[in-house]
């Protein structure tokens, strides 16, 4: 799945009104971003998110981006499935896999699938 159709998928099933409507304006200025003109950093580490998706090859069908909780913190979230994983970019660039344990803190993760297995509900 390229970015667009990883973002498309997104807003699809982003059910908070807000983060629908940031994805919406990211998908405007998905050109921009892909040619590093955007300097919104919102916008850039939600790019960085999704190119990260892509990159893994994670099928992204029926997740929703649930919430932004911090500026470095993304959380994704699978209705059907209850399933849940975060992807934090801390620095520009960086995307950690990331899931909450049993004490409710945060971890890395290797990989989106072992965040997901990992992350307690």
């Amino acid at each position: 799945m390229n970015k667009i159709l990883i973002a498309e998928e997104l807003h699809k099933n982003t059910t908070n009104g807000g983060l629908k409507e940031f994805i919406q304006n990211y998908i405007l200025k998905m050109n921009d971003l892909e040619q590093e003109q955007y300097e919104d950093e919102r916008f850039i580490r939600l790019h960085n998110c999704i190119s990260y998706i892509e990159k893994e090859r994670y099928n992204i069908s029926g997740w929703m981006l649930f919430e932004i909780p911090t500026f470095y913190s993304h959380c994704f979230y699978n209705e059907q499935t209850q399933e849940a994983f975060d992807l934090a970019v801390w620095d520009i660039g960086e995307v950690i896999p990331r899931y909450i344990d049993s004490g409710s803190n945060e971890q890395d993760a290797k990989t989106i699938q072992d965040a997901i297995n990992k992350y307690v509900r």
